[in-house]
């Protein structure tokens, strides 16, 4: 056996070790921690070629996430026994035509939120059109949405919400995953009711996605259009296309940031997604009275 793959064979051993530590939770609690150290070290190096530090931020994150993607099936296999990875994460390559109209049905849900967001803001005359249209800023929100759509969704919805299904259950799993996924989002706006609207707009649109996946039967695509369509639409919609005004009511628009609100901590949009949320409860009761497989 060479140097190589003795070194491989402990790395191998000291990931299993990892993964069924006991109890169960502290695997689960330390993965992504762990995994964004590895990636922030292995982003230093580029330091020498005098990266800028908000790219070499983005590139250990995507070294994170990569290494986040690779370990997943092992993650399956060795702690829960299970070889589907990718189906249990609601990602199926088969019915592609299928798989890609939920995508474009996310989007459109999306653009629908958006609009019905912004709705209250142009009728109080808090918006103006500017129209400016780049075919730059167009593929940058399209990067954009598929890229955050598609992590955050693997991330939050397929992996944290089937691992700790299996600990406590569909109810259970819903809640927990939505409040670590409003607070793992950092929060620059320091105004106490700025922070509770937009902590509380991410838990209810965390629990509103995970309600989406189940009733798509644990597909995960309908859930990354809708993530990723609010995010890209969003950043088209401010880079050239309209502008707020100084005037613009946060509890309305959401907190501001450099000009720019985050709807998802407007009234608008809370008060939307918790109605949505009734809706998708109810329709899902029938899958509530079962464990979701």
């Amino acid at each position: 056996m060479t140097n190589i793959q003795t070194k491989m064979k402990n790395v191998m051993i000291l990931i299993r070790s990892f993964f069924l530590l006991r109890p169960r939770f502290l695997s689960t609690l330390f993965f992504i921690p762990i995994l964004y150290g590895i990636g922030w070290a292995l982003s230093q190096p580029l330091l020498l070629f005098n990266f800028e530090k908000d790219n070499l931020s983005l590139i250990g994150t995507i070294i994170t996430f990569l290494l986040f993607i690779f370990l997943l099936p092992y993650w399956f296999y060795i702690k829960r026994n299970k070889s589907s990875a990718w189906i249990i994460l609601g990602i199926t390559k088969d019915k592609f035509l299928k798989n890609f109209f939920n995508f474009s049905q996310g989007i459109l849900f999306a653009l629908v939120l958006i609009i019905l967001i912004l709705v209250p803001l142009l009728q109080k005359n808090y918006i103006s059109w500017i129209g400016e249209f780049s075919p730059t800023i167009l593929l940058n929100s399209i990067l954009l949405g598929l890229g955050v759509g598609f992590a955050e969704e693997i991330i939050f919805r397929g992996w944290l919400l089937e691992e700790l299904k299996f600990e406590y259950g569909t109810k259970i799993s819903i809640a927990l995953q939505a409040i670590i996924f409003s607070f793992v989002h950092n929060l620059s706006n320091e105004i106490f009711w700025n922070i509770v609207g937009l902590r509380l707009g991410f838990i209810l649109l965390g629990i509103f996605l995970s309600l989406v996946k189940i009733r798509n039967k644990g597909s995960l695509w309908n859930c990354i259009g809708i993530h990723g369509g609010l995010v890209g639409i969003w950043f088209l919609l401010n880079n050239g296309l309209i502008e707020f005004k100084e005037n613009t009511n946060s509890f309305l628009a959401g907190p501001f940031t450099q000009n720019i609100p985050n709807p998802i901590g407007s009234f608008s949009a809370i008060l939307i997604l918790f109605l949505l949320c009734i809706f998708y409860t109810v329709k899902s009761k029938k899958i509530f009275t079962r464990r979701f497989n």
